[in-house]
């Protein structure tokens, strides 16, 4: 199978009370040393009763710039100037802007509520860079990682580009199934395989869709624990969430939860961004976990993106701190709004006109409609056949965890860029293509 690896074993299947990062933490990452000039540095950078001699920083004088400006909607105005910050964002900044990693700090406290204790923040670069770090932290060649059967592309091609492999599990609108997971477990163990994780994107999951529920993350949760497993959640579309009804035009708001909310032993992480609810060029984002990873985490930024560019966290954080939580409970709704009625718009569509031709879901979250042909033919052809009619839809092989013999016949819908009117001749064109297939 594309899931077993010939890696020394794992343990026999446990649970501990405290989870020991220093011993999960990759043959590299144990091995990698300090950035000896920024740890010497970074803690006395901005102190003015400092004569720093020992660290080769660009002096402030030369830097061009004056001020960074940003008109946001409504007409007000965020600065980055001398008085709030501008040299330490113009300056080398391992460890990223303080103020954000405070807001971060704080904003986990109120609304994920990390039920582990010492957990920490550290700034990242966005989820991309926060995942492509993980896997050289976590991984040696030939572990494995259990993902849901379709799961992010990117997060794929980073296992697989440290020689480890991922292990798709069967999944259904509530995410992974925990009894198809149990079923995973046992087979590596027995296989003597080095099953070492699990990714997983538990609102909205790309490609699917797929929410979570709270019971399900518990069974998921239990099952991590008797294997002493972490956990790794990607939790880039928890601001895009929706209502049920297609009707309504009511949204949740701030709602959040996932795994490290029950996480008493201290085994999973969670990586967020801005992309999804202020905009992904800002490349910020945060990283929370145990402080043993924490550690692990800022030292791989120290030595090479600098936990992300200091003049975007000065940007976003003075954003978030001109709205206060009033201000950005009240973005988040105004976007879900505008995604809301674009998903219900694909959803009216599909009614409409897809009926007999193919499975499909109504995500509660995310961007995209997970939709399977009920014609027997591979995602890439169905591609392929729709790009003739200028239509782009991303085929399910992208997604596919299991590198084996079973062609995907899933195909992902994004319905957050195009034109609304776009949209529903999108789906048109679909079904006329699939009529075509159903009747040959």
């Amino acid at each position: 199978s594309g899931c077993l690896s010939t890696s020394p074993p794992s343990s026999e299947p446990m649970s501990r009370s405290t989870f020991r990062w220093d011993d999960k933490v990759s043959n590299r990452a144990k091995i990698r040393p300090d950035n000896q000039l920024k740890k010497l540095c970074s803690p006395f950078l901005g102190k003015d009763d400092m004569v720093l001699l020992g660290g080769g920083l660009p002096n402030a004088q030369a830097f061009p710039f004056v001020s960074f400006e940003a008109k946001i909607t409504g007409g007000e105005e965020v600065k980055v100037t001398e008085g709030n910050g501008l040299r330490l964002a113009l300056q080398y900044n391992g460890a990223g802007v303080k103020s954000l990693t405070a807001w971060c700090r704080d904003f986990m406290e109120e609304y994920v509520k990390p039920a582990s204790k010492g957990w920490d923040v550290v700034p990242t670069a966005g989820s991309s860079d926060a995942i492509e770090k993980l896997c050289g932290l976590l991984l040696n060649p030939g572990d494995v990682v259990l993902t849901e059967d379709h799961t992010y592309s990117a997060a794929l091609s980073n296992i697989r580009g440290v020689g480890a492999k991922a292990c798709g599990v069967a999944a259904d609108e509530l995410g992974i199934i925990p009894e198809k997971l149990e079923e995973k477990c046992q087979a590596l163990a027995e296989k003597k395989a080095s099953f070492v994780g699990i990714y997983l994107i538990p609102v909205g999951a790309n490609p699917s869709g797929a929410v979570m529920s709270e019971e399900r993350i518990k069974q998921i949760y239990d099952i991590a624990a008797k294997y002493d497993l972490w956990i790794m959640e990607d939790c880039a579309y928890d601001w895009l969430r929706y209502n049920h009804d297609v009707k309504s035009t009511d949204v949740p708001g701030l709602r959040f939860g996932g795994f490290q909310s029950i996480d008493t032993q201290g085994r999973a992480m969670r990586i967020d961004t801005v992309s999804k609810f202020l905009a992904p060029g800002l490349r910020t984002g945060w990283f929370t976990a145990p402080k043993d990873l924490v550690v692990h985490m800022t030292k791989a930024s120290a030595l090479s993106t600098q936990t992300g560019s200091a003049v975007s966290q000065s940007l976003v954080v003075g954003l978030l701190d001109k709205w206060g939580r009033k201000g950005l409970k009240a973005h988040v709704e105004k976007i879900q709004k505008v995604y809301q009625e674009r998903r219900n718009i694909v959803a009216r569509a599909f009614e409409r006109e897809m009926k007999g031709l193919c499975e499909w879901r109504v995500p509660t979250a995310g961007m995209f409609f997970w939709f399977k042909p009920v014609a027997s033919i591979k995602s890439v052809e169905v591609v392929q056949l729709l790009l003739k009619n200028k239509v782009l839809l991303a085929p399910g092989e992208f997604f596919k965890a299991n590198e084996d013999n079973h062609p995907s016949q899933w195909l992902r819908l994004s319905f957050s860029f195009a034109k609304n009117e776009d949209l529903e001749a999108g789906v048109a064109l679909i079904s006329k293509v699939l009529r075509k297939l159903k009747s040959n």
